[in-house]
């Protein structure tokens, strides 16, 4: 009877250890923190029809994120190997007049302290992107006067080498193309004064530009 009692007794503590085992490693593969994203402000794309015989030209302002680092318990608090370092984001789109376009990898600096917050700029769009004619938009027109949903997924590492992520939704507003007109002193096509003409075309032709919304009769001084 002995013998069968240590048996028994060995088997419970055999499988004991297994389940305590199984759940140590199941907590050692989860993040001790949870990644945040309290804020995102996405910057709108200013366009002008500026470029060479009136194309769009964008002026591209980084966006900016919130985020917050959540311990899980009383032990992940503390700093520095519960901190998170920020490295990149996927970035998903879903234009209004349904250009399909690619999602991309873009790069996240910053630390986000373990139980504190922190702010990070990052792009949400490249210039050859905004270049891209709708099937309805006169060429050269791009991406403006268009919005696009986008999904972000921002990903990070402790400094301990546990893996974060977390996801959030913003709208990217691209600037309707606005041509900026004025008058050209001087180039091949004129010995004097053009109007009409936006400061890259004026340039390319070998004037000089007198400035927004200039007419050649409205100059102070006529063009040498």
């Amino acid at each position: 009877m002995r013998k069968y009692t240590k048996f028994l007794a060995l088997t419970v503590v055999l499988a004991a250890a297994g389940w305590f085992a199984g759940c140590n490693g199941t907590i050692d593969d989860e993040p001790n923190v949870v990644l945040e994203v309290q804020q995102l402000t996405i910057s709108a794309i200013t366009a002008s029809a500026n470029g060479p015989g009136g194309i769009c030209t964008y002026t591209l302002t980084p966006s900016t994120g919130s985020f917050k680092n959540l311990p899980k318990n009383q032990f992940a608090g503390t700093s520095p190997f519960n901190d998170i370092v920020l490295s990149s984001v996927n970035i998903s789109y879903a234009w209004d007049d349904h250009v399909p376009q690619a999602p991309v990898l873009a790069g996240v600096g910053g630390t986000v302290p373990a139980g504190g917050s922190q702010s990070a700029q990052f792009s949400v769009i490249s210039n050859a992107a905004l270049g891209v004619d709708g099937p309805n938009d006169p060429v050269g027109n791009g991406r403006s006067g268009h919005t696009a949903s986008l999904g972000l997924t921002f990903f990070g590492t402790t400094v301990s080498g546990e893996a974060v992520s977390a996801s959030a939704g913003g709208t990217l507003q691209v600037n309707s193309c606005i041509a900026i007109f004025g008058a050209c002193c001087g180039g091949i096509n004129s010995n004097g004064c053009q109007d009409a003409l936006t400061q890259a075309d004026c340039q390319a032709q070998g004037g000089t530009f007198q400035g927004p919304n200039t007419t050649c009769a409205t100059l102070p001084n006529s063009c040498p």
